[in-house]
């Protein structure tokens, strides 16, 4: 009875507590920005949050200084975060739990994508889409033709950052001009690049079986060979 008393008396103290202590409005405000600074085509419908744990009664004078919500709590829709209040002496940290529901626009495959293939918007198809779980962030329009399948990808798959990568100027075995200046002399033969990388990026590249080189990349078939 005692211990029923004693919850009774907490759901009190939550539910009196004014909203405008905590800040609810500003609170709720930042969470949906950084929601939606990570999904550019979320669409909510509402937020609801919820104060865990003992709230004190005298906290009008405490400012609202710093939202913590993580990495892991922003790819779903329900979880908790913590929220740091202060004044001229103290600071209280204070946990909260929140539902979002909203939309997402995603793009998914409409065909069996191959490995390396540049995403364009001939591979994929846009839908909306309820916004619940993801292993990684869904792909908006941007990654269009700078980004290419790392893994094969199966048809009616959502595309996530993980599927792909930035275009590679030059992969692992393609065959290069490289340019050898040798005080008045200078030399052009072909080489394989050990490495990949981009324009500007220093690889390694070999003359047949064995002789190695740093070089530099000049432009998406050609380097320059440093020493």
């Amino acid at each position: 009875m005692l211990f029923l008393r004693y919850i009774i008396a907490l759901s009190i103290i939550i539910m009196t507590l004014p909203a405008s202590s905590l800040n609810l409005p500003a609170i709720k405000t930042a969470v949906e920005n950084k929601y939606l600074e990570l999904y550019p085509t979320l669409s909510i419908s509402s937020l609801t949050l919820k104060p865990l744990g003992i709230m004190p009664r005298n906290f009008a004078n405490y400012q609202l200084e710093k939202i913590t919500l993580s990495a892991a709590s922003l790819k779903r829709n329900t979880g908790t975060f913590s929220v740091l209040y202060s004044n001229t002496k103290k600071k209280k940290k204070r946990f909260f739990k929140f539902k979002l529901d909203a939309t997402i626009g995603v793009y998914v495959s409409q065909r069996y994508i191959k490995k390396d293939r540049i995403i364009d918007d001939n591979y994929v198809t846009f839908q909306e889409v309820a916004f619940e779980k993801f292993r990684a962030r869904p792909i908006d329009e941007h990654y269009f033709y700078n980004y290419e399948s790392k893994r094969s990808i199966k048809k009616g798959k959502i595309i996530t950052v993980n599927d792909l990568r930035r275009i590679i100027d030059i992969k692992r075995g393609d065959t290069l001009d490289a340019t050898l200046v040798d005080e008045a002399v200078q030399l052009t033969f072909k080489v394989k690049a050990v490495e990949e990388g981009n324009i500007g990026d220093i690889i390694k590249v070999k003359r047949g079986h064995y002789k190695k080189f740093k070089a530099q990349i000049t432009s998406k078939n050609t380097v320059d060979i440093l020493e």
